[in-house]
């Protein structure tokens, strides 16, 4: 049987960041509501943009808005095909459907995130290629 543990400790780390980036979008979620604290960042973003074409305050919420959707719902679909890339794992039951879910959610991560949680997904591709090419070891007959 195949140690696995390097994989598993590499999809709960990439888990484990995936989990902070949920928490960020919904704590974004949460400030949307509040005009002030909204007003002071988007005045914060304008100083710091030297672009003819800024967004309003509303167009400025708005795509806020969506973005924290956004990573919430990658942040939830990483964490769970990270528990289910380790239920398959485990004991080495499926090892070549996961490292292929890993490497399919790590790639498509990176890509929808824009660098937010490239290490997170970075992990999930390592613990992806490590579950496809690892191999049992050849055991000496006797």
């Amino acid at each position: 049987m195949i140690n696995r543990k390097v994989e598993m400790a590499l999809i709960v780390i990439g888990s484990i960041i995936f989990i902070f980036f949920g928490i960020a979008g919904i704590n974004v979620l949460r400030s949307l509501s509040d005009e002030a604290v909204m007003t002071d960042v988007h005045s914060g973003f304008i100083e710091d943009v030297e672009d003819t074409e800024m967004l309003s305050l509303t167009e400025f919420t708005e795509a806020l808005r969506m973005n924290s959707i956004l990573m919430i719902a990658i942040a939830v679909i990483a964490i769970v095909t990270g528990l289910l890339a380790i239920k398959m794992l485990k004991e080495n039951r499926r090892p070549k459907p996961a490292g292929i879910l890993l490497l399919v959610v790590g790639g498509l991560t990176s890509f929808l995130q824009m660098g937010f949680a490239m290490f997170g997904s970075l992990l999930f591709v390592i613990a992806g290629m490590m579950a496809l090419v690892k191999k049992p070891k050849d055991q000496p007959s006797h």
